[in-house]
């Protein structure tokens, strides 16, 4: 139907909007039975074009153009030459030619000669030169580093759509405001750049379309609500990775995870964005993705509080990934620098051969010797960092993915891993939650229990964890860190112990927490990540020793910490929420909580991970809970407790 009422445009004085609409739409189809006319199309167009300029039919001379024409007509060939159709280079030099030409002194540009420059126009002149650069500039980085990555037209476009408040101030403004909002989608998700000047473009020109959506459902004409449901779908996919930017070579190989983000929508079979995000912007705007990319040829000089805001980023349950581009040694030790700034408690190692980043979605062909080694950094239950020393970015860079298929596979497996393998994530849908106002309803408290071990393997878990409650519930959670030894009932009636390494309790440590539950305390057991060396300490060592006349019971439906009918509890009888992985590896009923009593006081114990559910994050491998129904249940848990630990 919508190819349909493209055929209508394709008339005798709308030849370059008709066929450029209609080629974009069969290329987006990419149907057998379409491709004839395709390629009609495509070759129309590139016959049709004066010096690279068009106008509404065959240009008749070289001034016989508009910048509209101009932008819809290279769009045309542009998604057919993306579907296989053959576009001669010199093509790309005209069109690349004519924008350049045509460019104001300001970086902007206008319908034509004279008029003055436009938004809509200026966007029309970024967005093609971005194709251009794609078939003539990207592929001159063999190799290269320390270039700049853009064309001097490109990136003084780019400065101007970046400067005070150009696109969000002005989108709105004059005739056609869906034609310049599918133009400034078009630029995002070309460049990549979350943030245009201090905004995030599409967040708030989202809040703005959504709010002029008139009562029908419409935006105006059928034209105009197109344009506006253009906008606002394509601009809400799942992001592949953010890619950081900072002062220096950030960009050495500019199309790799565009190229790559183009390999996963194919091979997921959605579409998948991409983003550039600052070193100068709050940690909370990388959120959007679960992995942020860092990659240069020559050590950055991070300040401690950029130092900080990466950290941040990953310990709420998010990856780094960085690449030595050229292979740089200099950047490969700064990496090595930078892993232990990060993660002091961790060591840099080598990825095992055995890791699901060779086999999560695929199993990468010809690994592992297709792979050059890489190296991370873990906590034991999640990896904080992958750093491959090699550039792998040169195959996304060169669209290197029939000859180093396996360089993409690697790049679609980790994304993968650090997003989870059903539920992507879209865009505008991010884990972090911000600080929440006083909360109303009075204080509960937690102990958070230290031992000489990793003792807190997700450091924002209870951080998070305490405004999604005060959010929830309105009561103020209180969270102590106490020493295992310490613990007795004036730190918290409920407690916390979790771990992911294998750890010996002192006697002195086991009688403490022998004495908390016996007094009337609630311990609540996990071991983070699920059945790993943290669990065998339990298992072999805390539990008989502490508790080992206690007999520990299935956690049975009709439980009050299950049943939630008390204030602020939630109806847990529908059973345990299982991550995916857990599912894949033990089937959709695997998962026992258990609970025991002794004297007044209560242990409740879990060989599958609790803590990361906390972080909201969907990372693969974690056997463990869904992260909704580990938050209900440390919920439950506590109020349980603060209730009385009623029977």
């Amino acid at each position: 139907g919508c190819v349909a009422e493209l055929c209508k445009l394709d008339m005798e004085q709308y030849q370059t909007y008709g066929r450029g609409l209609r080629a974009t739409a069969l290329a987006l189809l990419d149907q057998k039975e379409d491709a004839d006319c395709l390629h009609d199309d495509v070759r129309y167009l590139i016959g049709s074009t004066v010096e690279g300029g068009y106008s509404y039919v065959k240009s008749q001379g070289q001034g016989n153009w508009d910048n509209s024409n101009s932008q819809y007509g290279l769009l045309g060939v542009w998604a057919g030459a993306e579907v296989g159709v053959e576009v001669p280079l010199s093509y790309w030099q005209k069109v690349e030619q004519h924008w350049a030409s045509c460019q104001e002194e300001d970086g902007q540009w206008g319908y034509g000669r004279g008029g003055g420059p436009r938004l809509s126009m200026t966007l029309a002149g970024v967005a093609s030169l971005f194709v251009t650069h794609d078939y003539l500039d990207a592929v001159k980085f063999d190799g290269a580093v320390g270039r700049d990555p853009f064309s001097k037209p490109l990136a003084k476009g780019l400065s101007w759509l970046e400067s005070g408040d150009h696109v969000v101030a002005n989108q709105r403004r004059g005739g056609y405001p869906g034609y310049t909002l599918y133009g400034i989608e078009r630029v995002g998700l070309a460049s990549g750049f979350k943030f245009f000047g201090s905004h995030d473009w599409y967040r708030e020109l989202a809040r703005d379309v959504v709010n002029e959506q008139q009562a029908n459902g419409s935006w105006g004409d059928i034209v105009e609500t197109c344009y506006n449901l253009l906008f606002l779908s394509r601009g809400r996919h799942p992001v592949i990775m953010n890619k950081l930017r900072f002062d220096g070579f950030w960009a050495n190989r500019p199309r790799d995870v565009a190229n790559l983000a183009r390999f996963a929508t194919h091979e997921l079979e959605r579409p998948i964005n991409w983003q550039v995000v600052t070193i100068d912007h709050d940690w909370p705007d990388w959120t959007d993705s679960p992995i942020l990319y860092i990659a240069s040829h020559q050590a950055l000089k991070l300040s401690d509080d950029q130092i900080n805001k990466i950290r941040s980023f990953v310990l709420a349950g998010g990856l780094l990934f960085t690449q030595a581009d050229g292979n740089s040694s200099a950047f490969n030790d700064f990496t090595e620098h930078l892993a232990q700034k990060l993660f002091p408690s961790y060591e840099m190692k080598v990825v095992p051969p055995d890791s699901d980043l060779y086999t999560l979605v695929y199993k990468v062909k010809g690994w592992p010797s297709a792979l050059p080694p890489l190296r991370c950094v873990s906590n034991g239950a999640r990896l904080l960092m992958v750093h491959s020393p090699t550039d792998l970015a040169m195959a996304w860079q060169q669209r290197a993915d029939k000859s180093k298929e396996a360089i993409f596979q690697l790049g679609v497996n980790l994304f993968i891993y650090a997003a989870g393998k059903s539920g992507l994530r879209n865009r505008l849908s991010s884990p972090y939650i911000p600080p929440q106002p006083a909360a109303s309803g009075g204080t509960v408290r937690l102990a958070r229990l230290k031992y000489p071990g990793n003792w807190d393997p997700e450091p924002a878990a209870y951080p998070r964890f305490v405004r999604w409650m005060a959010h929830e519930t309105s009561l103020n959670l209180e969270v102590r860190d106490v020493e295992m030894a310490q613990l007795s009932l004036e730190s918290a009636p409920a407690a916390h112990l979790t771990g992911t390494y294998r750890y010996t309790p002192t006697d002195a440590e086991i009688k403490a927490l022998h004495q908390y539950v016996e007094a009337g305390g609630t311990l609540l057991i996990d071991d983070c990540g699920g059945e790993n060396a943290f669990n065998l300490s339990l298992v072999n060592d805390v539990l008989p020793r502490a508790f080992g006349h206690v007999q520990l019971k299935m956690l049975a439906v009709n439980h009050p910490l299950r049943l939630g009918k008390l204030a602020g509890m939630d109806d847990l009888t529908a059973g345990a929420a299982l991550r995916p992985f857990t599912v894949s590896q033990l089937g959709p009923g695997a998962g026992v909580i258990q609970i025991g009593q002794l004297g007044k006081g209560h242990v409740i114990y879990s060989s599958f991970d609790l803590i990361s559910g906390l972080l909201a994050n969907k990372t693969w491998g974690i056997l463990g809970y869904d992260p909704d129904y580990c938050q209900a249940l440390i919920k439950n848990v506590i109020l349980w407790t603060a209730y009385g630990a009623p029977d």
